[in-house]
């Protein structure tokens, strides 16, 4: 019985996580558009990293290109996945 509990116990605190988790995740994708929208307004260009990404990601070198994002612009593995991603998908 108590086993179950905790089982039970230990699943809802999983749940909770998860939706705090996307719910987060949704925060920071509307706060870098916002980003994303005063830097162009400003003319702030785009980094330089993204035509040597470009190449890498056209010759099907997915993982280098997330390695150069990191190097070159300072950012965690997320966030340079995300950056590939979005170069990827056409979004940069």
């Amino acid at each position: 019985m108590e086993i179950i509990l905790l089982i039970i116990l230990v699943i809802l605190v999983g749940l909770m996580a998860s939706s705090r988790m996307t719910a987060l995740e949704k925060r920071m994708k509307r706060q870098q558009a916002a980003l994303n929208q005063i830097a162009s307004h400003l003319g702030i260009p785009e980094p330089q990293v993204s035509a040597e990404v470009k190449r890498l990601l056209q010759d099907g070198q997915d993982i280098k290109a997330i390695k150069t994002v990191r190097e070159e612009l300072g950012m965690s593995l997320v966030e340079a996945k995300q950056y590939v991603d979005a170069i990827k998908h056409g979004e940069r």
